[in-house]
């Protein structure tokens, strides 16, 4: 969504949001997660397909709209752009509900790692993270995105020098892999505690309403003294979006200490109401915050000493620890069922987001010349690229067997 997955590209903070941006059943007790829980659960394999083909749907969307900036590459050589009416939709009614879709991935890997590091051990456990995490961020920042970017660039004339000058000299930081690298260095900060301190970091009291609130709370307060550096939809800290990590740590941690609390089966039920009221009365809040003509730059939700910041960093916090806990009780209730080639979907979910960017662009630049409305291109593109992502994805997990272990 807005600001949260930005390819490699040279140009500013964008205008308008880009400035700011299954039932189930009673929860278990308290208890360790055995072993043998992290088998696989129909609704995990689910649940990240569809966050997979969302998030590269939304690249689509945005690559016709007027967010400009970081938000998306294509953003700044549109030939084309949504109507007003859709470009209102599109802020107004779901962004409040993209902008955690980010902190819902972290929250699912959280609830994976325990399971995962008691499997495999301290050794093989980091040394997996670093093939399937590291590996991929490397290749697609140093490689794959600057490439992709360059050829989308220069034949619009957005680059003239060579693509040494523009894209090797200036080492890229930036591509939607960044929150491989994010997610890397908290999984080996988890294989530390768990060496250093096994017990502490694998018990706790059971998560309670005043918990998440008190966590909401702490990733406000913390993004906005983070977004004093690093405003929102900014480059950050070597393009790892910086003033996304306080969601993004938060969402892990409570990943982590839930899976030892049964989540990863059932979020109680009395932690599924409030999330799902806070969450509601979250994104009212946002959608209010975007759409009232308050009289301000927008540029003060970014970030800064100002109110407006820290109204929208507040917002975010509730956003970005409820709406995660809501949507995984959601997929519990409604994505237990397994989906038709559910399992093969699943296992190429991480290259289908790897490659997008060559569906993505590809798509939108065999569609330039087309003279029909924005809003067409933009299902067109979003189709195609979902269906090709994931169908190259497979293939190549299929016929390069050294990829199995890294996508």
């Amino acid at each position: 969504m807005p600001g949260a997955l930005v390819p490699y590209q040279r140009s500013s903070v964008g205008r308008t949001l880009s400035a700011m941006a299954i039932r189930p059943g009673r929860g278990p007790a308290p208890s360790r997660q055995p072993a043998t829980a992290a088998a696989r659960h129909a609704y995990l394999d689910n649940l990240k397909v569809l966050l997979i083909a969302a998030i590269i749907a939304a690249h689509a969307l945005i690559g016709y709209s007027d967010l400009g900036g970081n938000a998306w590459a294509y953003s700044e050589v549109r030939e084309t752009t949504l109507a007003e009416p859709t470009f209102v939709v599109l802020v107004v009614v779901a962004f409040p509900f993209g902008i955690f879709l980010i902190a819902l991935l972290f929250l699912v890997a959280g609830l994976l790692t325990s399971g995962s590091y008691d499997r495999k051990g301290a050794g093989r456990f980091v040394h997996d993270r670093l093939l399937r995490l590291g590996a991929p961020y490397v290749v697609g920042t140093l490689l794959l995105w600057p490439a992709l970017n360059y050829a989308l660039y220069r034949p619009l004339g957005y680059e003239r020098g060579s693509y040494w000058d523009e894209f090797v000299r200036d080492v890229p930081t930036g591509s939607v892999m960044w929150f491989a690298a994010v997610l890397l260095v908290l999984s080996l900060g988890y294989a530390g505690l768990r060496r250093w301190r096994p017990e502490r970091a694998r018990t706790s009291r059971p998560i309670s309403l005043r918990a998440l609130l008190l966590l909401a709370a702490a990733v406000a307060a913390v993004s906005f003294l983070v977004r004093l550096a690093s405003p929102y939809n900014s480059w950050g800290l070597w393009g790892l979006h910086a003033w996304q990590w306080p969601e993004c740590l938060a969402a892990f941690a409570l990943g982590a200490i839930a899976a030892g609390q049964g989540w990863l089966v059932a979020v109680p039920e009395p932690v599924r109401r409030h999330a799902r009221t806070a969450t509601l009365l979250g994104a009212l809040g946002l959608a209010v915050f975007i759409a009232l003509p308050l009289g301000f730059p927008i540029d003060y939700a970014a970030g800064g000493w100002h109110w407006q910041a820290a109204v929208a960093a507040a917002l975010e916090g509730v956003l970005t620890v409820f709406g995660p806990v809501w949507l995984l009780a959601v997929a519990q209730r409604r994505l237990a069922r397994p989906l038709p080639h559910g399992t093969a979907l699943a296992r190429s979910s991480y290259g289908a987001f790897v490659l997008q960017g060559v569906f993505l662009y590809g798509t939108a630049l065999a569609l330039r010349p087309v003279p029909v409305p924005a809003e067409v291109k933009a299902v067109t593109v979003a189709l195609a690229s979902v269906i090709g992502s994931f169908a190259v994805s497979w293939l190549l997990i299929s016929r390069v067997p050294a990829l199995r272990r890294v996508l």
